[in-house]
This record gives structure tokens, C-alpha cells and sequence, in this order.
């Protein structure tokens, strides 16, 4: 049985309003998601609040679950619509030096001025990582 786009439209905004919860209990800002998958915060808020007529597009809402490290699959399916990507290859293991970094970045007894330097630290990182290729 199919459901109605109106109920689509509104568990899609429901997974949405969880993914942007879990990114800020992580301490991202609306520019940080931003930041992360590329996509404007005045998208990723009209996704939540369920306001569009059209679905949004696949690739942007795969190009935003990335971004946060959620599977495409959780915001597709509401929508009725399959993850296309053939089979793609699972997260590596997180390291336990990483996990701490995360760890850290949560906990509310690191300085929010040392959480923003590790973030500085870690997207210098990423982008190094992402010019070189993973190299």
C-alpha cells in the first residue's frame, strides 16, 4: 500500500528534524552542517518543517546525509525512494584516538574555546585529506 505524499512530506521533515538534532547534540551550528554537506540552511529547514511541493532532489538529500555521516537510506525512505548508489563500501572502523577527539567535542567540561580549535584542527585535516587524495 502507498502512502499519501502529504504523509511522505511529513515523516521525511520528522528524519530530518533528527538528523539537525543529532548534528547540533554533536555541537554543530546551522553553518557547520552547512559546512559539512554543502547544503543552505534555508533548505535543510524547509526539509523539516515539511515545506515543499516537489521531492527534494536525491542527490541533495544523499549530498546532506553524507555530509553528516547518516545513511542516505534513512532520509530516502520516507520518501519512498531507494538509495541508487551500488552497495557502497561501509565506514571504516573509528580509531580509539578518534573516538576520544569525539568524545571531547560532546563533553561539556572541554572549554567551548578548545572544542573550536579542534574543530579548526580537524577541517584543516579534512581538507588536506581531501586535496591529497587520502594519500
Amino acid at each position: 500500500m502507498s502512502q499519501t505524499p502529504e504523509v511522505s512530506r511529513q515523516r521525511f521533515a520528522r528524519v530530518i528534524a533528527r538528523i539537525l538534532r543529532s548534528a547540533r547534540d554533536q555541537g554543530m551550528t546551522d553553518i557547520d552542517i552547512q559546512r559539512a554537506t554543502g547544503i543552505s540552511v534555508s533548505t535543510f529547514h524547509r526539509w523539516k518543517r515539511g515545506d515543499f511541493n516537489t521531492t527534494p532532489e536525491v542527490g541533495k538529500i544523499v549530498q546532506f546525509c553524507d555530509g553528516l555521516g547518516v545513511p542516505a537510506g534513512v532520509a530516502l525512505r520516507p520518501l519512498g525512494v531507494e538509495d541508487e548508489r551500488d552497495d557502497p563500501a561501509p565506514d571504516p572502523p573509528i580509531p580509539p584516538d578518534i573516538r576520544r577527539i569525539m568524545r571531547g567535542l560532546v563533553d561539556p567540561a572541554v572549554s567551548d574555546s578548545d572544542k573550536s580549535f579542534v574543530r579548526e584542527v580537524l577541517k584543516t585535516l579534512a581538507t588536506r585529506v581531501s586535496v591529497s587524495g587520502g594519500k
